[in-house]
């Protein structure tokens, strides 16, 4: 299948490790010059060489915090100086800085989830579209989660952030899609990487040291077998190269008729 893919810019947010990871190699398989954007430089640095021998037309590492708007307006600018277009918009970077009760959470840990799930998708999104609206094309594909449609016990804050990127998804496909752009989203279930010493970056919650659930393992295991839900499939994880092939084709030319949508990526967790 001809993806249609060959020498587009995609840019990847949060491509230093597990979906991010696994989205920028799907995209580099199709020849695009990729954007790998993450805070780690030595994690990123690893994925661009991959991405180089993976096939990629071209690859630029932009160090950006995309919580930060400012530093999100230097990355738009540097890769379109780079490039001259944007062509995909992968809005991946998320986390959740605890697994805890919602009655023991506290407002500083409330805007840590908001601001790395929802508020850096508005800041990319607010800086790319203009740019793809004045092409008349582009495409948007948002990273959600399946804790945004059925909801993940102790991590409420960072499953309402995902419902406001299915939210936002959808209302932005209707504002748009005259434009010739279209907006979607995937909503991965259980995603982990294959190898968590070399697939994560520092500040990855999948970290084996220092990331959230390796921690949580240890010292909330309560908690983390209460987030743990069956799949109808023999195995109870999705791996991001799945997730970076679901992302490719609602950025392909194959899915040029597909608009406001949430792909569930889940080994079927909803169903009965």
């Amino acid at each position: 299948m001809d993806t249609g893919l060959a020498g587009k810019v995609a840019v990847v947010t949060g491509a230093t490790a597990n979906i991010g990871r696994g989205v920028a190699l799907a995209f580099a398989d199709e020849g695009a010059r990729v954007v790998v954007v993450g805070r780690d430089k030595a994690a990123g640095e690893r994925v661009a060489e991959l991405a180089r021998g993976r096939g990629a037309a071209d690859v630029l590492w932009c160090r950006t915090d995309v919580t930060v708007e400012d530093e999100v307006t230097q990355m738009v600018a540097t890769v379109l100086d780079a490039y001259g277009q944007i062509d995909v918009l992968v809005n991946n970077v998320g986390g959740n800085i605890n697994v805890t009760p919602f009655v023991s959470s506290t407002p500083q840990e409330w805007r840590f989830d908001l601001d790395v799930n929802l508020m850096s998708t508005l800041y990319c999104t607010h800086r790319v579209l203009p740019h793809m609206l004045e092409r008349g094309q582009g495409r948007i594909v948002n990273i959600g989660s399946m804790s945004a449609l059925i909801g993940d016990r102790f991590m409420a804050v960072y499953s309402a952030a995902k419902g406001g990127v299915h939210a936002f998804t959808r209302v932005l496909a209707l504002e748009v899609g005259k434009s010739g752009v279209t907006v979607n989203a995937v909503a991965p279930y259980g995603t982990l990487p294959e190898d968590w010493e070399n697939e994560t970056s520092s500040g990855s919650r999948f970290h084996p040291q220092t990331g959230l659930f390796a921690l949580a393992i240890a010292n909330q295991a309560t908690e983390v077998t209460g987030i743990r839900r069956d799949t109808a499939l023999a195995r109870e994880n999705a791996k991001p190269s799945e997730i970076g092939a679901a992302v490719v084709y609602l950025a392909s030319d194959q899915a040029a008729f597909v608009t406001g949508q949430v792909l569930q990526v889940d080994g079927g967790v909803q169903l009965p």
